[in-house]
């Protein structure tokens, strides 16, 4: 059904989330996976690398390059195709220019609530996607028990939750 399947991660428990769900809609329909993380040059990472805060958007990409490919691995041993890309920029401008520049299928971005600090900092970017985008958003949220034991199966090497 999906061919490409594009997972916005950040390392953060919603991205986790979004990238459980990706993982396992790319294993099942044996599509090709992406993960692309955005090192946020706008905002308040912008201001504190313009305040002379140590390199922080360098620490921050190197954060984000690493959790990616160390994720990429574990998927890449059970056998899935997985590329990884980062970008430095808007989340929602880098996350649709991507998704448009690979003709990625489906996009799976994490839920933030709308009473959270997260929230408020991301802004309209599940908004600006669905306008901008031509392809499927799925906005994968925490289920009552289902996400603590995936990413725990995820993480042990085991893509599917396990059975109860």
């Amino acid at each position: 059904m999906f061919q490409k399947i594009l997972v916005a991660y950040d390392g953060s428990p919603s991205s986790e989330v979004a990238l459980g769900q990706g993982a396992e809609l790319a294993r099942l329909g044996r599509s090709e996976l992406h993960l692309f993380g955005v090192i946020v040059s706008t905002g308040g990472m912008a201001i504190g690398q313009a305040a002379g805060a140590e390199d922080v958007l360098g620490r921050e990409g190197n954060a984000i390059r690493s959790s990616l490919d160390a994720v990429a691995g574990t998927l890449h041993a059970e056998g899935l195709r997985v590329v990884t890309q980062t970008a430095e920029g808007s989340p929602a401008e880098e996350i649709a220019r991507y998704a448009l520049q690979t003709g990625a299928d489906l996009l799976v971005i994490g839920h933030i609530p709308h009473f959270s600090l997260g929230h408020w900092l991301q802004g309209s970017v599940a908004k600006a996607l669905l306008r901008e985008l031509p392809c499927s958003i799925l906005v994968a949220k925490e289920r009552a028990n289902f996400p603590r034991q995936f990413m725990q199966a995820f993480r042990d090497g085991r893509l599917s939750p396990p059975q109860a």
